[in-house]
């Protein structure tokens, strides 16, 4: 295992952080013994993933964010953005407008909600980063005026609405969107042919003498199932979907919270 792995590719909510949203210090002590390229693969903005970065001791390292909407080289160097059309925000603004979910829009490194409210500061207290607070009229306008996409739009509220969503949206843009439940209380919205393997590959191909054939990869969510099943060696964390572990090399016995990453690195890489 230890001479066929090259790189080591990661999810982030519900891999690698414990119950504290943080890299535990076994977690951390892995990392800094492996001395393998790590890249961090999550459904979070760049800006929410570089303080996990520094506390990996990777600062500058490559990164995939929104999913693999947004792919960055070292240093934030940009290698390819996929993004939705401000007309779909234009659409789903008609449904917001007569419904309570939150509605967060991210573009880049701008995070725009119309309220702060429980999910908004749920999301602080998970990411560390903060959105600017306006109307999703405002934001349009941003959005269009300085010709910025969206790379993901999530919406916060109860399973119903968020069912609604789905039903509104479906019929009027679903060949340009992938509609994921990442819990049920949170649906996020991207482009429709994004996952992190094609984007892991770009990156591979762009900044990187390896190919995916020599990749570690751990998840846990149905996010992760591409990559997991595309990586020379899928790891499924204990808390993992069920159809994850059933594509996954490695099913973890232990959860996030129990430091599963740390330890499966510990067992196989050390």
């Amino acid at each position: 295992m230890k001479n066929t792995i090259k790189i080591l590719c990661t999810d982030i909510d519900g891999t690698l952080l414990n119950e504290e949203r943080w890299l535990s210090n076994r977690t951390i002590t892995a990392f800094s013994k492996i001395q393998l390229p790590t890249i961090l693969a999550s459904s979070r903005p760049p800006q929410a993933m570089r303080y996990l970065q520094e506390g990996l001791g990777i600062s500058g390292s490559a990164l995939i964010a929104f999913n693999g909407g947004l792919i960055l080289g070292e240093n934030g160097k940009l290698i390819e953005s996929n993004k939705l059309s401000t007309k779909i925000l234009e659409t789903l603004k008609k449904h917001h407008s007569n419904h309570n979910y939150n509605l967060s829009i991210y573009s880049f490194e701008h995070w725009f909600t119309a309220r702060e409210d429980q999910h908004t500061k749920h999301e602080i207290f998970t990411t560390r980063d903060s959105p600017k607070i306006q109307s999703v009229a405002q934001t349009l306008d941003f959005l269009v005026s300085k010709e910025l996409g969206i790379h993901k739009l999530m919406c916060m509220g109860t399973p119903d609405e968020l069912d609604s969503i789905v039903q509104f949206l479906s019929p009027i843009h679903g060949n340009e969107v992938h509609l994921y439940r990442s819990k049920d209380t949170y649906l996020e919205i991207t482009p429709k042919y994004i996952d992190k393997a094609k984007a892991l590959k770009k990156l591979l191909d762009t900044d990187f003498d390896h190919g995916i054939d020599t990749v570690i990869a751990f998840g846990d969510n149905h996010n992760d199932d591409e990559l997991l099943r595309n990586a020379r060696y899928g790891v499924a964390v204990a808390n993992a979907t069920d159809n994850l572990k059933s594509m996954a090399d490695y099913v973890s016995p232990y959860t996030n919270k129990e430091d599963a990453v740390a330890r499966t690195m510990e067992k196989m890489l050390l």
